[in-house]
């Protein structure tokens, strides 16, 4: 049996549905005042304003929150998860215990470079044991916001909303969008029309520079999005892989020896073009969000309708197409998407950076407290 989840504060559930969800009200309210796009808000940790604790937020803040249905405690635990609050403030609050029982010490509260990352920050919840869970619920965490689940409408059969606006060519972007992937992302033409090109595109979201990052999402990607229709997750780590997503890289035949830096061995099917690959293989790689014209690498120039203005790869996007089967994740469960469903919680966790904490608030905290950063 899993004991259910116990919280400190009562959850604000209004915040676990997804923006369209919401009455117009509170959409408005979302928007105008707290700085939400639809974005944001259907993904958790995106807006910069859940880095603040309740009273670093501005009267006017505060006053929105509330109007939507927070009051301190429940920003604070569900929201910010006690981020900005220092060392001390956190055992004040009885959180400090939780966060200790999760693998955490002053020193990595303080970001200092002799402490490594928690374990515990690499983990799925499903990887987390019994007390860790309980930890974690401590400081309101739950399986869904614990593994950032995607809560955008998708209209595809891949695992998130494919982003239409990265498969447009460079001479059909507006001047605006071309400065600023180029500025923010480094991108050029040639980067931009060929997938997988750019350095950029070999690093994960959170990974990501910060101003990196927010170009990223002002162009409409997150999380979700960019680590798998960008990256493939080729920058995660082996033992990050859990799931429909093991399942996936192990039917390409990646095994963890190949998967390891210091290896220069691939699977076969590395080398197989789209129409070769198996349906099995089909199947991993658009669990992976590879479709034929990313996987054979062709330019996005050759898939591009310049009489409509779409791409042209995914003609029908609301069916799974002939030749993908899908029944390698019977065990998982994973069976693509219906149209217009709320993605499920998809999202394997970099080893290589701690994106629920050290990523976000603390670093503001430690900057409030002493000014390490800058």
């Amino acid at each position: 049996m899993v004991a259910a989840d116990s919280f400190p504060v009562a959850e604000p559930t209004f915040r676990f549905q997804p923006f369209n969800q919401l009455d117009s009200t509170s959409q408005n309210i979302a928007i105008e005042k707290l700085g939400y796009t639809q974005q944001t808000w259907n993904n958790h940790g995106l807006n910069p304003i859940e880095r603040r604790r309740w009273t670093s937020l501005t009267s006017n803040d505060r006053d929105a929150a509330s109007q939507l249905g927070f009051t301190q405690p429940t920003w604070d635990c569900f929201i910010n998860h006690y981020e900005q609050y220092t060392w001390d403030e956190l055992d004040a609050a009885g959180a400090q215990t939780h966060y200790r029982n999760l693998g955490w010490t002053e020193d990595h509260w303080l970001m200092l470079d002799t402490a490594p990352t928690p374990e515990t920050e690499t983990l799925w919840w499903d990887m987390l044991n019994d007390n860790q869970k309980s930890a974690a619920n401590g400081i309101c965490y739950f399986k869904d916001n614990w593994n950032k689940i995607d809560m955008n409408p998708n209209h595809s059969f891949f695992p998130h909303p494919m982003p239409e606006f990265r498969y447009i060519p460079w001479s059909e972007l507006s001047n605006a969008t071309r400065t600023l992937a180029s500025s923010a992302m480094n991108y050029t033409e040639d980067y931009w029309n060929n997938l997988g090109s750019s350095v950029v595109e070999q690093n994960t979201f959170f990974n990501l520079d910060a101003d990196a990052r927010d170009a990223a999402m002002e162009l409409g990607f997150y999380t979700h999005t960019w680590d798998c229709f960008m990256n493939h997750y080729l920058s995660y780590y082996w033992d990050s892989f859990q799931d429909d997503l093991k399942v996936a890289i192990e039917t390409l035949g990646w095994t963890e020896e190949m998967w390891s830096d210091n290896s220069s061995e691939y699977p076969p099917s590395e080398a197989k073009a789209w129409i070769d690959l198996t349906p099995e293989e089909k199947a991993a790689a658009s669990r992976l969000c590879y479709f034929r014209e990313i996987w054979d690498d062709e330019a996005v120039t050759e898939w591009f309708d310049y009489t409509t203005g779409r791409q042209t790869a995914i003609k029908d996007d609301t069916h799974l197409p002939s030749g993908i089967d899908l029944s390698i994740f019977a065990e998982t469960g994973y069976a693509g998407r219906d149209p217009g469903m709320v993605g499920a919680g998809a999202y394997t966790v970099d080893s290589g950076s701690s994106f629920r904490v050290m990523s976000t608030s603390v670093f503001a905290a430690v900057v409030g407290m002493c000014l390490l950063f800058v």
